[in-house]
């Protein structure tokens, strides 16, 4: 039996890459220790999601630079699931113990890694050349293994199509921008695919009361987790961020929006929050940040990323409510771009479930 510090950030990483690895190691035996990285994406309910993955212990975002100082629980291994390898450097250097890092991306810090992993070879690319000449392993991608633990019953109906998901995001102020945008779409939407039938997907971050709201604007909740949903689902709208990669695996072919008035509501990065926050100037010099970050990275969705091409269509700017639903409707009605779609997510999609497994396994064989 081993002691794993599991250090994770994020909403996606939490419940899509932190719960499946909680499991397996937990299933072989091991004491499991999760701490939460402060994260500019952090929806406030971290730590009572952490709750619920049946870790021996958890340590809040709040607590942590106690913990690295004064922790008692010397763990075997420190295994970090996304986030700045800062903290899983200071505390594998602190009790001398061995550090892995599971990530989609090259960061600084790769070099001290015993174990360095990721999803898929398009991903292991650019993290090879950050990783100071250290070995990078495909394992496959933990949302796979995240959408397997996903519970409840289908949402859908037997009759009309299609079937869209919309995903409203994690976090709090988005999703209460989002509303009243939604509201304005799914009336204009529902004008040009009256059969469809529309279901909002709510993270398992937001507050159990907050579906009220949803239902209250005419939209029908879903309570049911992301891969039960996704399974009979024939098309999706969303926005960037993991739930792109769940859409990937579960072959749902989707629309992804970034409304520029939903920019304000976005998370800055630090050192610019200040410069973003400005009166007036503000929300001019994040939107340009916007449009440079776009000009440099290609593309928002994950799939896309993969490709190197735009598989799901991005659509941002000024976009108004009715000017996304006539765009959306295009596409969802379009039954030849839906079957081309699925069939182009199969060729980029990061191969079948196990991640998981297969990390804890190449973990084990370094501490054997």
């Amino acid at each position: 039996m081993k002691r794993f510090a599991v250090l994770v950030n994020g909403p996606g990483e939490l419940w899509g890459w932190g719960r499946p690895v909680v499991k397996v190691l937990k299933d072989a035996g091991n004491l499991v220790d999760v701490l939460l990285l402060p994260c500019q994406y952090a929806s406030g309910s971290e730590t009572r999601l952490a709750a619920r993955l049946g870790a021996d212990r958890v340590v809040p975002s709040a607590s942590l630079a106690r913990e690295l100082v004064f922790g008692k629980e010397r763990p075997d291994a420190v295994l970090q699931l996304g986030g700045d390898l800062l903290y899983g450097r200071l505390l594998a250097r602190r009790w001398g113990s061995p550090l892995f890092s599971y990530s989609y991306g090259p960061k600084k810090g790769l070099g001290a890694c015993r174990g360095i992993f990721t999803a898929c070879e398009a991903m292991a690319v650019p993290i090879r050349k950050a990783s100071c000449g250290k070995p990078v392993e495909v394992v496959g991608n933990l949302v796979a293994d995240a959408m397997i633990l996903d519970r409840g019953g289908s949402p859908w109906e037997k009759n009309g199509t299609p079937r869209v998901v919309l995903f409203p995001g994690s976090r709090p102020a988005i999703r209460k921008r989002a509303l009243p945008f939604m509201r304005e779409f799914l009336e204009s939407a529902g004008r040009r695919l009256p059969q469809a039938q529309w279901r909002v997907l709510l993270s398992p971050f937001c507050d159990p009361d907050e579906a009220k709201e949803w239902e209250g604007a005419g939209f029908k909740v879903s309570r049911a987790g992301t891969g039960i949903v996704l399974q009979g689902a024939d098309v999706a709208l969303t926005q960037p961020g993991t739930n792109t990669l769940e859409l990937l695996h579960a072959r749902v072919p989707s629309i992804v929006a970034v409304p520029e008035a939903f920019l304000a509501e976005a998370p800055s990065p630090f050192l610019l929050g200040p410069l973003f926050a400005m009166p007036g100037l503000g929300p001019f010099f994040k939107r340009k940040a916007f449009q440079r970050y776009l000009g440099k990275k290609g593309f928002l969705a994950w799939p896309n990323r993969l490709a190197g091409k735009e598989v799901f269509p991005e659509i941002t700017g000024r976009v108004s409510p009715a000017l996304l639903a006539g765009r959306f409707a295009t596409y969802a009605g379009d039954l030849r771009w839906l079957e081309e779609t699925r069939i182009a997510l199969g060729r980029i999609d990061g191969g079948p479930a196990g991640a998981a497994a297969r990390l804890r396994e190449r973990i084990m064989e370094v501490l054997s």
